[in-house]
């Protein structure tokens, strides 16, 4: 996947991937209006910035509540823009239940699964144009995301990282325009084989960065799993990617990166890394070796 190409502000070395967009399902049948999400005084709790209908030019539909249509957001300075669709769900094509049935239902909250199931409507948000420094139209993106969410009592779909999740749930406190909390973009999954967990991150390929996986965890070390893969990601989104051949973890028993994404079925079109543990030791021994004895301001935390 290639990223939108841009003039040649500072950035953080990556762009943000033309696949990168975000659904919103509504169980609400009556919708915010446009101005309810966006204006340019954030007033009422609403999202500083611009919206105008793209089908029209009657500004009346500003005001109005959304029943379908699109409409250009921009950011504040207009460096981010974004296009907002809405369509009720029996144009959409969503089939609430099909949702309901998955697996992804079954990792989500029961109030999560019994919003999804009510949907009216259905509201997706992706990137039309962004600011080369990618963080502050990011952060743009999932405010405007975060609040059609509160408005709609709705649930915000990531595709991509495969979650749903409350509008409580899409930012992580504490950052700020200039700052990029890889939780709010990526999630650790996992497989079970017959070798231990297949842990693989999802989300990184949003800004055309590769994904990590490791193969043969044990069940005992998946939250290590975890902090070392959102680690790394973080690492990546501060412009500090990890490179084929490089190594991570513990000086004494470092995971060396190579060219992964081997299963198809998983990483069609995907950039993968695999991290692979020293000639006889496994995956599991990289991971402890690698918790007690790395410092958590070295080893690429996100904490």
């Amino acid at each position: 996947m290639k990223p939108w190409q841009f003039g040649r502000p500072k950035g953080p070395g990556f762009g943000i991937s033309a696949h990168f967009y975000l659904t919103i399902v509504s169980p609400s049948s009556t919708l915010p209006t446009p101005a309810e999400i966006v204006n340019p005084t954030a007033i009422a709790g609403a999202v500083e910035g611009f919206c105008v209908p793209l089908s029209s030019s009657d500004k009346s539909l500003l005001t109005t509540p959304i029943r379908r249509g699109a409409f250009a957001v921009a950011s504040p300075d207009r460096k981010t823009v974004l296009k907002l669709l809405t369509l009720p769900k029996e144009e959409s094509g969503f089939n609430p239940e099909l949702f309901a049935q998955s697996d992804l239902a079954s990792m989500s909250s029961p109030e999560v699964v019994a919003r999804v199931r009510g949907t009216w409507f259905v509201l997706q948000l992706a990137f039309e144009s962004h600011d080369a420094r990618v963080y502050p139209a990011v952060r743009f993106f999932l405010r405007v995301a975060k609040r059609i969410g509160e408005l709609t009592d709705g649930v915000v779909a990531d595709p991509i990282s495969q979650r749903y999740t409350l509008p409580e749930d899409v930012l992580f406190d504490g950052t700020t325009d200039f700052q990029l909390d890889v939780r709010d973009v990526a999630t650790v999954r996992f497989r079970h084989r017959s070798d231990g967990l297949h842990c693989f991150t999802l989300g990184m390929q949003k800004f055309s960065l590769p994904e990590l996986e490791v193969y043969g965890c044990d069940q005992e070390v998946e939250p290590l799993a975890v902090r070392l893969l959102l680690g790394a990601c973080q690492s990546a989104l501060r412009g500090k990617p990890l490179r084929e051949g490089g190594r991570i973890g513990a000086p004494s028993m470092p995971l060396e990166v190579r060219p992964g994404g081997l299963d198809p079925t998983l990483w069609k079109d995907v950039a993968c890394f695999e991290l692979l543990p020293p000639t006889q030791h496994t995956v599991s021994e990289a991971l402890i070796a690698w918790a007690q004895g790395v410092d958590a301001q070295d080893n690429g935390s996100f904490a």
